[in-house]
């Protein structure tokens, strides 16, 4: 399908004439890769103005790098570091053909970067490359202050060596998942993305390298020789683990309960949630299915489930309406639930990330939890994000930590 791109009336003839000699440019270009999608035809109007052009609209099968990286998108489709970093590797090698033919796109938008909702890894497409610089008519992107802060002048027109650093910034938004355009290395951790916790789970020496930009010299045989030493660790890990002696883990329930105050920011417990995922992850002896109830509301809520590696979930930005002893009902059932269906060894974590209400509906839940401990056998464990002393949170304290060995 094909929609039509009209120049804005704001726009001076320069602009226009500009846009329109890229247009061009790109149309007449026969070896672009098939990833990169052209416009199709100008646009005109009365008098035989050009008044604008056509593009190929993305399919409904695909969805924009802007897109897939907010946070509930990313939770459905479950993205992990692996992901991110093919993802990063297909636009690195795009971007390696564009730069081999000459072409350089200047600062690329994560709105134009586009993969299959299905095959999110497999491959990368990008749109609009007459927001490109062509030849000697600069890029159509926006510059952002802190990608002006990576070059030591002003400049109109980016040679390789000039690419080759706003590639490296690109990567690092990809691989950090951040979906804003001006964004800081390393990532702000209150920021409402998860690119801070994205940005822990890089190793120190891509750490050190981003933080580098800017004062060192980017090439791009580099670049690609760090993306594939990734890749050569995580195939050869393997390996070595069906050199040695296997151990089956013990499979378990692991239920991971929020209460939270509403309105308030979720940099804090997403903080504490992302450790506590990653903690499951490489128990020594567990396996855990995980459940979440971050909420009392039922899109808050996910049943159990066997994630996959370096899973880690997101919470919804603003809640309205939230009651702590709903939430804890519902977190008992729910493991109840889970239990007669298989008997497991099991955990509750509760992270508290605000005094607590103690009103009578959190007295109720304070029950079923002490119920769930002692007739399941489940152990409860209180995470906490601040120095809570108030009557709920002691009284909560004290049913976790009653009759705990460790």
């Amino acid at each position: 399908m094909f929609e039509t791109y009209l120049f804005s009336d704001e726009w001076n003839q320069e602009e226009r004439d500009n846009l329109i000699k890229k247009v061009v440019y790109y149309m007449e270009r026969r070896d672009l890769p098939n990833q990169i999608v052209k416009p199709q035809e100008l646009v005109y109007g009365e008098g035989g103005t050009c008044i604008g052009y056509t593009y190929r609209k993305p399919k409904e099968d695909l969805i924009s790098l802007k897109a897939l990286f907010q946070p509930k998108c990313m939770e459905e489709k479950q993205l992990n570091q692996t992901m991110l970093f093919q993802i990063g590797f297909h636009v690195l090698e795009l971007i390696l053909k564009l730069s081999h033919m000459g072409i350089y796109p200047g600062l690329i938008d994560l709105s134009y970067l586009f993969v299959s909702k299905e095959r999110l890894n497999k491959e990368v497409y990008l749109f609009h490359p007459e927001m490109f610089q062509a030849e000697t008519i600069p890029s159509s992107y926006p510059w952002y202050p802190k990608d002006m802060a990576l070059y030591e002048d002003e400049f109109d027109l980016f040679d390789r060596e000039k690419q080759a650093v706003a590639d490296a910034k690109l990567l690092y938004k990809i691989l950090t998942a951040s979906s804003k355009g001006n964004v800081k290395i390393p990532p702000n951790p209150h920021n409402k993305d998860d690119s801070y916790l994205y940005w822990n789970l890089l190793s120190r020496e891509w750490k050190e390298y981003f933080l580098a930009l800017g004062t060192c010299k980017v090439e791009y045989e580099d670049l690609k020789r760090r993306m594939e030493d990734f890749f050569d660790r995580e195939e050869k890990q393997p390996a070595r683990m069906k050199a040695e002696p296997t151990f089956q883990k013990e499979k378990a329930y692991a239920l991971i309960t929020i209460l939270r105050q509403p309105e308030k920011s979720i940099q804090d417990v997403s903080r504490e949630l992302y450790l506590l995922q990653e903690k499951l992850e490489f128990h020594p002896k567990f396996d855990f299915d995980q459940g979440f109830v971050l909420g009392n509301r039922h899109p808050f809520i996910k049943e159990f489930c066997h994630y996959k590696k370096e899973y880690r979930s997101q919470l919804g930005h603003v809640i309205s309406e939230y009651s702590y002893g709903e939430t804890l009902i519902l977190a008992a059932e729910m493991m109840e639930k889970a239990l007669r269906r298989e008997k497991r060894p099991s955990v509750l974590f509760v992270i508290l990330d605000s005094e607590i209400k103690n009103d009578k509906i959190f007295h109720i839940g304070l029950k079923r939890l002490e119920k769930l401990k002692e007739n399941c056998y489940t152990k409860l464990v209180l995470v906490t994000t601040g120095n809570w002393k108030g009557e709920g949170f002691q009284l909560l304290n004290h049913i976790c930590m009653k009759g705990n060995k460790e």
